[in-house]
This record gives C-alpha cells, sequence and structure tokens, in this order.
C-alpha cells in the first residue's frame, strides 16, 4: 500500500506559490479603461474677466471635434498675436494624445485652445500644444457655434 501520509508544510508550500503566482498576475495585468485616470476636465476661460467660468468633463465629443478641427487645417495661421482681449478660450485636454498627420505636419496634440472674440466669430483660431511642448497656431477650419450650442458654451461669449 502506498505511503499516504499527511505532509501539512507541503500544501502549505503549494498554497504559498498560489497566492504569489495569483498576486504576480493581478500585479502585472494592466488596468481597465474604467478604472483609468479620469480626463483632465474642459475649461473655458473669460478673457475680461479674466478668470475660469465653466468647468465641464472632458468626453469623447470634445476629443472627435478636436480631431475634426485638426484635420480639416490647411495650414499654419498667419496670426502673429493669439493673446485675446475680449471672448472666451476654450482649453481641450488631449489624453492620450491626437496625432495630427498632415503632409506638412507630424505631431501628437496634447491640449488644443480655442479663442472665440464675439466681434471676430467668424475667424477664431487654434492653439494646439504637441507632445513636445511645441505651440502651433492654426485658423479654424470651421463656425464654431454648433460646437459652442452643444456643450452649451454660447452663453459665455454675451
Amino acid at each position: 500500500m502506498p505511503n499516504l501520509t499527511f505532509r501539512p508544510y507541503k500544501l502549505r508550500y503549494a498554497q504559498l506559490i498560489i497566492i504569489v503566482l495569483l498576486s504576480a498576475v493581478l500585479w502585472l495585468t494592466p488596468l481597465s479603461s474604467d478604472a483609468a485616470e479620469p480626463q483632465p476636465p474642459v475649461q473655458v476661460f473669460n478673457v475680461q474677466q479674466e478668470q475660469v467660468v465653466a468647468t465641464l468633463p472632458n468626453s469623447d465629443s470634445f476629443r472627435e471635434q478636436s480631431a475634426a478641427w485638426l484635420k480639416s487645417v490647411k495650414g499654419l495661421s498667419a496670426r502673429h498675436n493669439v493673446e485675446a482681449e475680449s471672448g472666451i478660450v476654450v482649453h481641450i485636454p488631449l489624453t492620450p494624445p491626437l496625432p495630427v498627420n498632415h503632409s506638412w505636419l507630424s505631431i501628437q496634440a496634447t491640449d488644443i485652445y480655442l479663442f472665440i472674440d464675439p466681434a471676430e466669430k467668424q475667424n477664431p483660431h487654434l492653439l494646439v500644444f504637441s507632445s513636445e511642448g511645441k505651440p502651433y497656431v492654426f485658423d479654424c477650419p470651421s463656425d464654431p457655434e454648433s460646437f459652442l450650442k452643444q456643450h452649451g458654451l454660447l452663453e459665455y461669449l454675451k
């Protein structure tokens, strides 16, 4: 008859190995996107008041709009001055960075600042920062009114 003696140290050793392996798997497994760090919020800055007047949760719609703007730009702006004297500036953080690929430019955009002056509402511009921290200025390729309506931001232009 085989020797079936109970050896508790073997059982504890096996349990310890299982615990260590499970801990290693859990530690090395990346967290799901649901548990990822929250997106930085979108902020609306009123130039005349010199303060943030609205903070909105960042969402896919902001990222999609940013991608559409950056895809549609035709070239760098000829503006020499990106300072605003009135109106609003909408800051859209892009996490992860948004790839921008044109034949004349290839960057990873991390932040977009949309400058809208009511006096020049038809000619807003975008200040974009790359992942290297380099600034780029573009004329906004579309009228941002529908974007402002969609996010309830038209009231801040008055």
